[in-house]
């Protein structure tokens, strides 16, 4: 199983957002929730959002969605570090932490109506 990210919807406003804008909703697999995103090294850098997805799934919305972007800013600024603990590429990492950051960008821009879930 892989885990996406997707949309969560906390209004009645209709959106049109396409693939082309967002590209890829792939988060990895379910393994990387331990390997990875579960990872201490992500605690120890300072990340507070991302590493619970080792609990389980994701629902975030207001504040979340901005601590949740600064968690994607850690992340690529220690992607090396990342990589040599975890056994993952720098740019199997990359790759996620860039669909993510693009899902979060709108829905920032949409906060009052959009959240993001990853499961």
């Amino acid at each position: 199983m892989s885990l996406t990210i997707s949309f969560l919807y906390l209004s009645k406003k209709t959106f049109s957002i396409s693939n082309t804008e967002l590209g890829n909703d792939v988060f990895g697999f379910e393994i990387c929730r331990k390997e990875l995103w579960g990872n201490q090294k992500l605690k120890d850098l300072g990340c507070e959002i991302i590493p619970q997805l080792n609990e389980g799934d994701l629902y975030l919305i207001n504040g979340e969605l901005q601590r949740t972007y600064e968690d994607c800013l850690i992340i690529l600024k220690n992607i090396n570090a990342i990589s040599l603990v975890t056994n993952y590429s720098t740019e199997f990492i990359e790759f996620r932490i860039n669909n993510l950051l693009k899902f979060i960008e709108v829905a920032l821009r949409n906060k009052n109506d959009l959240g993001i879930s990853i499961s």
